[in-house]
């Protein structure tokens, strides 16, 4: 009875340790370099048109197009992340203005639910989403960040 008692709880911690890859962090899962594949909700490469004004764009005082051509997100098993996006500004005379978008904050996860906190005080971005895996094995972090007027765009990374 005893030798049964000692295989059902050794099977019980086998199948509980099958089931999760990390079973005391389970951001370690997570964690990884995720590549950008929306922005905004277009696909990469995403074009943006800038209306002239636009107080988001003070490179772009009359206008012109931004296009999105790449980034990443890093989310570290510490529960830190950087995230980068490769711009493109053309104003309707002149040259392309290449800038990166860069920032820097903490993640969270709980089940499949994310969060994403970055900056402080007025600057202060909190954004929702989830961390998915496909039947392929394909890892994806989703989330939508309000665009300064009310609407939530969404964004999409996978970890190919």
């Amino acid at each position: 009875m005893r030798h049964t008692k000692r295989l059902l709880s050794l099977t019980a911690v086998m199948v509980l340790a099958a089931c999760t890859d990390n079973i005391t962090n389970p951001r370690a899962d997570a964690a990884g370099t995720y590549t950008l594949t929306v922005y905004a909700g277009k696909s990469i490469p995403a074009h943006f048109v800038v209306q002239p004004g636009d107080p988001g764009y003070p490179d772009l005082p009359n206008g012109g197009t931004l296009d999105v051509t790449g980034g990443d997100i890093v989310l570290n098993s510490n529960g830190t992340f950087a995230e980068t996006n490769d711009l493109v500004l053309t104003p309707p005379s002149g040259s392309a203005i290449s800038r990166t978008f860069f920032r820097t904050g903490t993640w969270t996860l709980y089940g499949e639910t994310l969060t994403i906190d970055s900056g402080s005080g007025s600057n202060a971005i909190h954004d929702q989403g989830t961390v998915t895996t496909d039947a392929n094995g394909v890892m994806t972090v989703n989330y939508t960040e309000d665009d300064g007027t009310g609407t939530f765009q969404p964004y999409e990374y996978k970890r190919f």
